[in-house]
Order: C-alpha cells, then structure tokens, then sequence
C-alpha cells in the first residue's frame, strides 16, 4: 500500500502544509543566517513569479550549483511550484564533468554561486562553455550547452553574461500571486519534479527523475517514521545537498517534519560546540563515523557534551545524562549508548530517493542480524535473483537485488523505459544482496566488485562501514592489489580534522570486528585532494587500486 500524506502530494502542497504548520519556526540556518518556513514559502514565491514573467514554465529545466544555503532551497521550491525540474548540481564538479551535466541534462537555466570553498564557479563555468566568456547577456545561445538560456549568480554577478540572483527575489508585477496560484494548481503528483545526477567510479554521470508524489510521500513515510527528528528539534549536517543524502534524508525529511536544519560545511567537534552555545543545537545528521568522533574529541568533553546515536545516521546531543531536545527526551527518555546497536543501516540509492529499505526510528534489528539493512518500507517490493538466469532465488541465497514501488524513480533522464525496468516494473539494483524468509536485507557487495583474497569473497562495503568511525576515520575506499603472485586487501582513508592515522591500532580495532582475512593488510591515509573520487563522492576504485599498487608495494 503506498503511503499516503494528509495533504496534496505535491510541492506546492508541501509548502502550504510546512507553511501551516510551522510557519514562523527557523527551517534553515547557515552561518548566522536564518530562514523561518514562512520565509521560505515566500521567497520562493517571489522566484516563482520571476521565472514565470521570464519564460521560464511548466517542464523547463534549473541546474542549481550552490552549497546548502536558503538560496539552494528557495531555488528548488520555486522550480517545484510553477512545475519545473530543479537539478542539484554536484559542487565538486570539474569543469569537463559540468560541460557534460549542462548539454546532456538538457538544461534551460543555471542558478549558481560565485564560489564555494575553493572553488570559483563562474571562471569554471567559462572553461567548460567555450563561448561563453564572449556573451554579453541572456538569452545565452551556446552550442556547448544548445538549451541554456540564462545564468543566474548568488553572490557577485561579475560576468556580462551572469544576472544576480537577487533580482529573482524581487518577484514581477507582470505575474499576480492569484496567477502563480493557479499554476500551481496545474502541478500533480505525477508531473516530474528532480533530475539528480550520480555516478559509478567510470561512467559519465546519469540524470535520475523523480516526480512530485514519489519524492513528498516519501521523505513524509520515512520522515516521520524512520527519522528520529521532529518539531523544535535543531539539528546540524555537513551534508552536501546534491547528493539524495542530503536532498531527501536531510532537506525534505525535515521540510515534512519541522525539524531546523543547521547547514556547516566545518563538522569539528570546536564548532560543533559552538553551534550548541549559539544556535541550539539539539542533534546531528550525518555518518555514524562522524558521531563516534565527536564523542571522543577533548572538546565535547570539555563541553560535557555526548552525542548519542539514535540510528545509522543520526544522533541526538546530550548534557549530563539528558538530551538537549524536549522531544528526544519524550522519545527515548535518558540517553542510553548501544555500543553494538543493532541499527537497520538504512539501505537504498538515488533511484529509490535513498532508502528503500530500513527500520522505525525506535526499532532494533534481531540479536543475530545486528549489520543487515532492515526491511522493504511500506509500498516497496524487494526481489532477489540470479545475476546470470535473472530466475528468482529462494530466501537466504545470495544474488542480484530488484526493486520497485511508489518512491522509484520515473526514469532515466534520456533512456527508454524498457531499458530500465523489466515486464513487472521493478529495477535492477546491481546490488549482491540475501533476503531472509522474514523479510530483512543484508547487502554483500556490488556486482563485480566482490574481492577474492586466499579464497575468501571480501565485500568492500563491508569493510568500508568497519573503518568508518574507527579512531577517526570519517570515509574509507577498500580494494585489492596484487604484489609478488599474492593478493593484498589495502584500504585509504580520509581522516577527521586534527586526527592522524594510527595504522597499527586502528587494524588491531579492525580484527574486533572482522575475521582476519577480512582486515587489510595496509592502510594509506590520503586528502581530499587525493583520494580519486567522482563528482557525486564515490571513491574511484580503479584509480585507487593504481595508486594504492604505487604506495604500498
């Protein structure tokens, strides 16, 4: 049965429904800024009617290129109101990666900041379009990007081809609020609303469309009973945006639930800190790894603060024994740590808008699966079969995950639907997975990436999610090298602010948790800047397998 929201399945039924409910409540906070849930209807409202009176209508497209600032989300509400798609934008794209997004994504108008971090967008944006240094203002015509028409920049629009984005929140005369009413009428849960891009280690990235009703009814089913969160709780995430993490799990869990969101790109246990003294933070959402760090740092100890975790990916904040928030503290009671929490790890992908299978809030796996994934979510049908025959296998064996139901995607962006999905409707994950006779998943690795070492299969994943956290480590890559005839489990890891690798105690750490075949043989601490990873944050195995073969041989 798909699950069913008290309101219309839509974004503007979303709008109106956080705008009643929560109104004058922050939404978003990022760097002292704050935005309440009213704001965000009206600003968006504003935008809307803008890009009405400049063409922009029903179907067009908007790539948004920016970090997790009010601007981002008043830009993907107002596209969802008049009906248009919005396109979060990976900001860790480079400029061949952007080109490529631009053209093929097939989109009419660019929203996109200045710079970010180290990143100056619009020098980027000029080596990607050839042509595009030379225009002197919208109606950009481009053969590197043929369906572009305009580019919109938050921050300085110092480019005669850039518009500030400003002047979108000043609305227009020429469209009425009765006008963009009515149109926004015309918007229905089956209408598209998302093209989100993500990538394997190799391929060019692939555009996912989602629709209005799949994308509410779900962030609204798992919003209110996977995540812990609600109203009055404040809740910090170093999340990126662009990723279905932070779009879905993060952005609309909370635009359902009225929980504020607290948007840093700085996640250290210092300024953690302080986002508690100075914005009331009351909880974290992000990777478990994460939270174990913080809970071990010299400054939330100095704080007398503990970061208990709730489930896989996220944490409520707690002081002598008491959560920060009133409604954690209804929730759950005293803070009680699971050192071997038997949390669902919340299983899913950018084709199902993240997690398609998992637990409530409140529910612990059994004793004997304390790592599986969980459970199909209500309205979703998990199929395994073989990765050869495609003919399905009985419970408890392992093969390849299908999976449909009402939060799949609508499509890929430019592929037919009969190379998508099979006669039944459902889609193959690429996913190695066992699906017990009760119904619970345990992912084992990705087709073709399952590691051979002295006879044994090794999931990467697996030992990925061991590392994770472990004397902090915040994200891991594992592959295999060869090396006089022998094959190696080796490992690089990206390591927390202010923490350095302790090889030797950290693979002590690992055979608590792993048999020993399972535990790698070396481990490389690497930087942003070199661990190899895609636009959309995955680690490029092949690369890393070069350059591991380099380093520890």
């Amino acid at each position: 049965m798909i699950p069913q929201p008290d309101f219309r399945p839509t974004i503007p039924g979303l709008i109106a429904e956080f705008t009643r409910r929560f109104g004058d409540v922050d939404a978003l906070v990022r760097e002292g800024r704050h935005i309440t849930f009213r704001q965000l209807n009206e600003r968006s409202a504003m935008m809307a009617r803008a890009l009405l009176a400049q063409g922009v209508t029903k179907g067009s497209r908007i790539a948004i290129l920016a970090p997790p600032c009010p601007e981002f989300v008043v830009a993907v509400l107002a596209a969802g109101r008049i009906g248009a798609l919005a396109g979060p934008l990976s900001t860790l794209y480079q400029a061949p990666e952007l080109a490529w997004v631009l053209a093929n994504a097939e989109f009419d108008h660019l929203i996109v900041a200045d710079s970010f971090l180290r990143h100056d967008y619009l020098t980027r944006l000029e080596g990607a379009l050839p042509g595009l240094a030379g225009c002197a203002g919208a109606p950009l015509h481009l053969d590197a990007a043929p369906r572009l028409r305009s580019v919109h920049v938050i921050g300085e629009a110092s480019r005669p081809w850039s518009r500030p984005f400003a002047e979108l929140l000043q609305g227009s005369e020429t469209v009425s609020p009765a006008m963009l009413a009515a149109i926004e009428d015309l918007v229905t849960p089956a209408d598209p609303f998302c093209i989100i891009h993500t990538s394997g280690s190799t391929a060019n990235p692939k555009g996912v469309i989602h629709g209005h009703g799949p994308l509410v009814r779900h962030a609204w089913q798992m919003g209110t009973t996977a995540n812990p969160f609600g109203p009055g709780d404040r809740v910090i995430t170093t999340r990126a945006m662009f990723w279905v993490a932070g779009f879905v799990a993060t952005l609309f869990y909370a635009l359902n639930t009225g929980a504020c969101l607290i948007t840093t790109n700085d996640g250290s246990p210092g300024n953690v800190v302080r986002l508690v003294e100075e914005e009331g933070a009351t909880g974290l959402a992000g990777d478990s790894g994460w939270f174990d760090v913080l809970r071990d740092s010299a400054e939330f100890k100095a704080a007398g603060l503990d970061a208990v975790r709730l489930n896989m990916d996220t944490a409520g904040l707690a002081r002598s024994g008491r959560f920060l928030s009133d409604q954690l503290e209804r929730r759950y009671g005293a803070p009680v740590h699971h050192p071997n929490a038997r949390f669902a790890r919340t299983f899913g992908m950018t084709e199902t808008l993240g997690g398609h299978t998992s637990a409530r809030y409140d529910e612990l796996l059994p004793e004997d699966r304390p790592s599986w994934q969980g459970r199909a979510m209500p309205g979703v049908d998990l199929k395994i079969v073989d990765p050869e025959t495609r003919q399905p296998l009985p419970p408890g064996e392992v093969g390849e995950l299908l999976v449909r139901g009402y939060c799949l995607m609508l499509g890929l962006n430019g592929v037919e639907r009969h190379d998508t999905f099979d006669a039944e409707g459902f889609y193959a994950t690429g996913d190695l997975c066992v699906l017990d006779a009760e119904g619970y998943l345990k992912f084992e690795a990705r087709l073709g990436e399952m590691l051979k070492i002295h006879g044994a299969n090794v999931a990467p994943l697996e030992v990925e999610l061991a590392l994770t956290g472990l004397l902090g480590i915040e994200k891991a890559g594992v592959t295999a090298v060869e090396h006089d005839g022998d094959t190696l489990l080796v490992a690089a890891v990206l390591m927390a602010p202010g923490r350095e690798l302790d090889e030797a105690a950290v693979i002590a750490g690992l055979r608590t948790r792993l048999s020993s075949f399972k535990v790698p043989r070396r481990i490389v601490a690497l930087t942003v800047a070199t661990m190899p990873m895609t636009g959309s944050g995955k680690v490029k195995k092949r690369e890393l397998t070069e350059l591991l073969s380099n380093l520890v041989i």
